[in-house]
């Protein structure tokens, strides 16, 4: 029972996700920033080399998606596998990679669409190194709780 609950949760959820990403993100979206760019909205768009206030606010805004990592951790270290906070890490890091698109998802959909295999291979270390080392420096960092409880003396 808990298989078939698992399997239709993940079937549903990536019905949705996707038929959302196609009907909006590829439909609607798209045509609405066709429109702003044909409208001439788009032409003052900063690009690379950022100026450095545009690095500032990349960084602070950065501690935004990091504190939620550190909060689901928190959350979860105990459901973790293992006793070593270092391998506690490595495998919260590879959930991260999971449960986003960077795993296999984006790679395999990159090849698919005619990028060459080193090209995919050079562009998905990045997410293959990094949240792991991430999950690695969460674990060694966070507290083992959200809030330290008062010791209560009776």
């Amino acid at each position: 029972m808990n298989w078939t609950r698992i399997v239709a949760a993940t079937i549903l959820a990536t019905a949705i996700g996707f038929l959302i990403h196609v009907l909006y993100g590829q439909g609607i979206a798209i045509e609405y920033v066709q429109n702003a760019a044909e409208g001439g909205r788009l032409n003052d768009v900063i690009m690379q080399p950022y100026p450095n206030w545009v690095v500032a606010i990349a960084s602070l805004t950065a501690l935004i998606p990091a504190f939620g990592k550190v909060f689901v951790y928190i959350l979860i270290q105990d459901k973790l596998p293992g006793r070593n906070k270092i391998f506690k890490g490595v495998i919260f890091g590879m959930l991260l990679l999971c449960v986003g698109d960077n795993l296999l998802r984006m790679p395999i959909m990159s090849i698919v669409t005619g990028n060459p295999f080193d090209i995919v291979l050079v562009q998905s270390l990045e997410k293959w190194i990094s949240y792991p080392a991430m999950g690695i420096f969460i674990a060694l960092l966070a507290p083992k709780q959200l809030f330290l409880t008062p010791n209560k003396t009776n």
